[in-house]
């Protein structure tokens, strides 16, 4: 083995036969970043691996972190495709991060407004009951109760309103066709 800087660590002759699996957690960290910002530098500026790792092994020495420059070059090749792929999806156009989150929202708008529809369809049955009452004898016997006084304050007169029920039904009507002219 082809010795380097390494083997000296307080004048002393040092282990380095380790792998880059044995490192501390955060000594690979650290490797693996300065990995990914030398190939950042390798794809900007035409570098040779040789050149780019150059940087990592000055940042290797700096931090005293003690591994044979072979398994660096080792890590370093099988790492590539993965830092060309994150390198690729940094380099993504803002905008079309932008235009997929529209899409995204727009699908989940659209979603909503389908079921709230298909609820809105559904509670077309209890309208009906609501209209059916409205045009009977019961409720104009109800109305006339209320105006004469005797039904409870705390009720509420929404139902009892000629204008409430019938501007409810009206409305109804109205996006019902509008529902059924988007269809």
């Amino acid at each position: 083995m082809a010795m380097n800087k390494q083997n000296m660590a307080n004048g002393q002759l040092s282990q380095v036969d380790k792998t880059y699996s044995q490192l501390k957690t955060s000594e690979k960290e650290k490797i693996g970043n300065w990995m990914y910002e030398a190939y950042k530098k390798q794809a900007e500026e035409k570098l040779s691996d040789d050149e780019a790792l150059q940087y990592v092994f000055g940042k290797i020495e700096a931090e005293q972190i003690l591994i044979p420059y072979t398994e660096i070059e080792k890590k370093y090749s099988e790492k590539k495709k993965q830092y060309r792929d994150r390198l690729a999806a940094e380099n993504i156009p803002k905008h079309l991060y932008e235009m997929e989150d529209i899409l995204d929202r727009a699908i989940q708008r659209m979603d909503a407004l389908e079921k709230k529809m298909a609820e809105y369809e559904e509670f077309q049955t209890e309208i009906q009951v609501l209209e059916k009452y409205y045009t009977s004898r019961q409720w104009k016997d109800d109305y006339a109760m209320d105006e004469k006084g005797k039904l409870p304050e705390r009720l509420k007169r929404g139902i009892l309103s000629e204008d409430g029920i019938y501007n409810m039904l009206e409305r109804n009507k109205e996006l019902l066709a509008r529902i059924k002219e988007k269809q």
